[in-house]
């Protein structure tokens, strides 16, 4: 797997939020190019707006495309974020949703229900994971950022985009079912994983869980590969300035 070498700056109050993306590879021969992994690669390793607070933002994206498949996924996500554990601050998925012509920024991961979409090998998780692995967990597992706060920030930011912007005229959606399929699975084992790590599975900080899922459409064009590309980094700002916003309780 690897990791990034990074020298965070003593004081923590200077120090850059980070955040890991990753995409997924082919998805069966109607998408060979995967639009999420062309996004995910093409971000850059930085954003030129600092947070509030006068902190860079970096990018980190993950250097393969996950495999379509729930064993990759199950196997891949708790040591990937195990080695960044003290690096990165948040974690953006983009996955691919066909017949959408909008993007979708997701809410809940689910536990289980993944019974009845196979994965590229033909297979379905291997384990009744509800009953067996997933006891500590809820039927849903939620982003511990502020969703609806976000979400208003990053359609704000895209509505008023310039119309030289090959983001100009995006639609950017809320969504609270990210599908029961390897999107919907690889975001649950983000949030299982943060989850446990954090001792809270449900409510807490907004750095317990801090973790989204991105929805796109699947053309991989030049042209909506661009427009993708600048959706991302509207949304990784709205997920940065909302976690290191003061909570409001």
């Amino acid at each position: 797997m690897g990791s990034i070498a990074y020298d965070a700056p003593k004081d923590d109050s200077k120090r850059a939020v980070t955040i890991l993306v990753t995409g997924f590879g082919p998805f069966q021969e109607k998408y060979p190019v995967n639009p999420s992994w062309e996004i995910a690669r093409s971000l850059p390793s930085a954003l030129p707006n600092a947070t509030a607070d006068g902190r860079p933002i970096q990018i980190i994206t993950y250097g393969s495309p996950i495999r379509v498949c729930y064993k990759d996924s199950y196997e891949l996500i708790p040591p990937l974020l195990e080695a960044y554990s003290s690096t990165i601050d948040l974690v953006l998925h983009i996955g691919m949703a066909s017949g959408r012509a909008f993007y979708t920024a997701e809410r809940y991961a689910h536990r289980d229900g993944y019974v009845k979409n196979k994965d590229l090998d033909g297979n379905l998780p291997q384990l009744d994971e509800s009953e067996d692995l997933l006891k500590d967990c809820p039927e849903r597992l939620e982003t511990s950022l502020g969703f609806e706060k976000l979400l208003q920030q990053w359609q704000y930011t895209i509505k008023h985009i310039p119309a030289t912007s090959p983001a100009h005229g995006a639609d950017c959606r809320g969504s609270d079912d990210a599908g029961h399929y390897l999107c919907d699975y690889t975001y649950r084992n983000s949030m299982v994983w943060y989850g446990r790590t954090n001792e809270m599975l449900e409510g807490g900080k907004k750095s317990d869980r801090p973790v989204m899922f991105l929805h796109v459409p699947a053309e991989s064009d030049e042209a909506t590969l661009k427009k993708g590309a600048v959706v991302a980094i509207a949304l990784i700002q709205a997920m940065v300035d909302d976690l290191i916003a003061p909570d409001s309780s």
